[in-house]
């Protein structure tokens, strides 16, 4: 432990007060300030993916399948299937479900979807729950729901009729079909920009499936798990029957968040390695200042260890005060983050994220305690490290040369 004097002493040379080392006291204040900035920017952008890794599990993962199954010459016997299926562990919910990609048109505009079919009786949770936060219904033969990105690039609103131009194939051609407009959601995701929904028997109709489905949608308890999982739910089913997981679809994003996230993180942390050397240049700098006074504390009895525990005090203070000031301005920032940028995103009238750019169109928060913790252990070890060499460095001080003159 540190006595009493070296923590005094340590305070008295990191702010001395006087004119004469108004450098050592500038060069101290900037140390203090990298620090701060460089702790608060991890805490703040380590929040920030976070947030946006959550999202992906919590908003974009709850929308988009887990795992799908699918069948080139078609399901037939997906009731059944769905039985079996639904039995085995880590599986949540199986849902049958058509999908088929083609054009939307409405008074001279167009939009290139996604046009999902989905059971009322066999609903994916996820839907459910945004059809009860958007008070919607499944909708019925002749009727759909679009997202309202697409409804607003499309002009229409809820009542309209919109006009799907699927393209079919060699047998069936192109087929088209009218819509009413029965709702509008929004999922804030990337979805917005693709997706509509309708009836899971009339998208299955305008396909042609005639009472088969395009696949059947899993949600597991362990997105991560969910290759392995699909491998194990092929070995259950007949042959013909393939998968597709999230990592094929959205995988790539995934990743994204994770090189974001180490590569800014680390290009953070440089600003706290360039405060510890302006920890190093500050000490060294006190210690060439202070080389009579350490020689005359030496003279009074004051042990070479003590000489080095008062340097080692005085980067400690620092290192102190800038992580706790960073931390503190860290947390605020993360919770008012949200606020800030939905202010300036009114300000300016313009979305700070648009979902056709990012997977969402806001900025998730998730502030971490484990990571404060690791932030701040690992800054206080790299300047526990910077000052270890100028400490030495004091502790070398000959009083004899010093006092000579």
């Amino acid at each position: 432990m540190f006595k009493p004097l070296s923590i005094y002493i340590g305070l008295r040379y990191t702010f001395p007060g006087r004119s004469k080392d108004s450098l050592v006291s500038f060069i101290s204040f900037l140390a203090i300030a990298g620090l701060v900035i460089g702790v608060a920017l991890l805490i703040l952008v380590t929040s920030v993916m976070n947030g946006f890794e959550r999202e992906l599990r919590q908003k974009i993962l709850k929308v988009v399948p887990h795992l799908v199954l699918v069948n080139k010459s078609g399901h037939t016997n997906w009731r059944a299937h769905i039985s079996e299926l639904s039995d085995v562990d880590n599986v949540i919910e199986v849902s049958p479900y058509t999908e088929s990609s083609g054009l939307l048109f409405a008074g001279g505009s167009t939009q290139a979807v996604r046009f999902l079919g989905v059971s009322e009786k066999q609903m994916p949770l996820s839907f459910f729950e945004l059809f009860s936060e958007e008070s919607l219904a499944v909708p019925l033969n002749d009727e759909i729901l679009l997202s309202r990105p697409i409804a607003d690039s499309l002009g229409v609103s809820e009542g309209d009729f919109v006009r799907f131009i699927f393209p079919g194939n060699v047998l069936t051609g192109v087929a088209i079909n009218y819509f009413k407009v029965s709702g509008i959601f929004l999922t804030h995701t990337e979805l917005d920009q693709v997706l509509a929904i309708g009836n899971l028997d009339q998208v299955a109709e305008v396909l042609g499936l005639d009472g088969m489905i395009t696949g059947l949608r899993i949600q597991i308890d362990d997105p991560f798990m969910a290759r392995d999982l699909g491998y194990e739910l092929l070995r259950l089913l007949p042959n013909g029957y393939g998968f597709q997981d999230w990592f094929q679809t959205h995988g790539n994003l995934y990743q994204a968040i994770q090189l974001s996230r180490n590569m800014v993180g680390l290009l953070v942390f440089l600003i706290v390695a360039i405060a510890a050397f302006n920890i190093i240049s500050m000490l060294m700098m006190t210690v060439i200042n202070k080389r009579r006074e350490i020689a005359i504390l030496q003279t009074l009895g004051l042990s070479r260890v003590s000489i080095t525990r008062i340097f080692l005090a005085q980067g400690t203070i620092i290192s102190l005060l800038g992580i706790g000031v960073g931390v503190f301005l860290g947390g605020l920032s993360t919770v008012y983050l949200a606020d800030l940028i939905k202010f300036f995103a009114n300000f300016s009238q313009e979305s700070f994220l648009d979902t056709s750019v990012y997977p969402i169109d806001y900025v998730p928060v998730d502030l971490r305690v484990v990571d404060i913790i690791i932030i701040s252990f690992a800054a206080a070890a790299l300047n526990a490290a910077a000052c270890l060499y100028p400490a030495m460095r004091a502790n070398g001080v000959a009083p004899a040369e010093e006092l000579r003159y």
